[in-house]
């Protein structure tokens, strides 16, 4: 069985600082070197996973994380996760969670005040954590949005909820908006010279799947999106000698901040806890796939007995795989 490494993030893109491009990890350097490279479509990490877990497109990634949370309910969900709304000349841009540090106490206080301003429309807000938002829809009224990812920095216009019912999303954010602009959460954010949370991003929606496929015997790590795969899938959360999918994430998260030190030190661990040790993962296993998720394409690298023997190629930069 194959053991299969998803690592979004691993390679640093053409505009990271220069410490990011021309840092050094003997060991990943060498068994990318000695992999058989190979490329698929372009379809970021939950699309990755979602082809794996033979899901359509999109993904119902709102109920999947509800399920990884340990919250799974019947109907329809999105995300709406805790935003800041950066408003420019000619343009709004999105800045997400993870540069707000939304505490515990301002996400109960305005998500009470979301579920008490949307309840005549039928909208039940759920807040697992100060981060993560979600928000059960009627029927009838779930819109077709864009993913938070695919919208972070980009002028949200073009990019906003639609749907066909009688709620008008893009007027749920406007009122959003106002709703939050007058909130004491925020009016002691300003007092604290911290950004706002100032809107909520509606995305992720779908059904939880009553049944997945099964691709993976066990799943390690990952985050709650990840966890609800595993638990409609049955697979456990212990990788033993029949292959699995581990799931390196902390170099994504640390682009995703824009943390070069960050990155340095997530990837200075993956070389350290899976890649020093890549030939005895390999010799276990039969077979290492290491699949980078990315923008243009996913690429993947996979090593089996023969790797070891390609000592002749050239270790390089992680940047001159990108």
């Amino acid at each position: 069985m194959t053991l299969d490494l998803l690592v979004p993030g691993l390679l640093p893109p053409a505009d990271a600082p220069e410490a990011m491009r021309t840092a050094r990890f003997p060991a990943l350097e060498r068994w990318l070197a000695r992999a058989r490279p190979s490329r698929e479509a372009a379809r970021g990490t939950r699309g990755w996973l979602a082809a794996a877990f033979e899901l359509g497109s999109p993904p119902p990634y709102a109920a999947l994380a509800l399920e990884g949370e340990g919250l799974g309910r019947p109907g329809a969900w999105l995300r709406a996760d805790p935003v800041h709304l950066a408003v420019g000349q000619d343009a709004v841009a999105l800045r997400d969670a993870s540069l707000l540090a939304v505490t515990r106490e301002e996400s109960n206080a305005l998500v009470d005040a979301l579920g008490t301003h949307f309840k005549a429309d039928g909208l039940n807000f759920n807040s697992p954590a100060p981060d993560r938002w979600y928000v059960q829809v009627p029927p009838g009224e779930v819109p077709v949005t864009t993913a938070l990812d695919d919208a972070l920095g980009r002028n949200v216009f073009g990019l906003l909820p639609r749907g066909s019912g009688a709620l008008n999303w893009a007027g749920a954010l406007t009122e959003t908006q106002m709703l939050f602009a007058s909130h004491a959460v925020n009016q002691e954010r300003e007092a604290r010279g911290q950004p706002t949370i100032n809107g909520v991003w509606f995305w992720g929606e779908g059904v939880l799947p009553e049944t997945l496929a099964r691709p993976y015997a066990a799943i390690e790590g990952g985050d709650e999106f990840v966890r609800g795969f595993a638990r409609i899938s049955g697979a456990g959360t212990v990788i033993e000698n029949g292959g699995g999918l581990a799931i390196l994430d902390g170099a994504a998260r640390a682009l995703v901040r824009g943390d070069a030190a960050g990155w340095l030190e997530a990837v200075t661990a993956l070389e350290r806890d899976w890649f020093a040790r890549m030939g005895a993962l390999v010799s276990r296993h039969g077979a290492v796939r290491v699949i980078v998720p990315g923008h243009a394409d996913t690429q993947v690298f996979t090593l089996d007995s023969s790797a070891r023997w390609r000592w002749l190629r050239r270790a390089r930069p992680l940047a001159g795989h990108a």
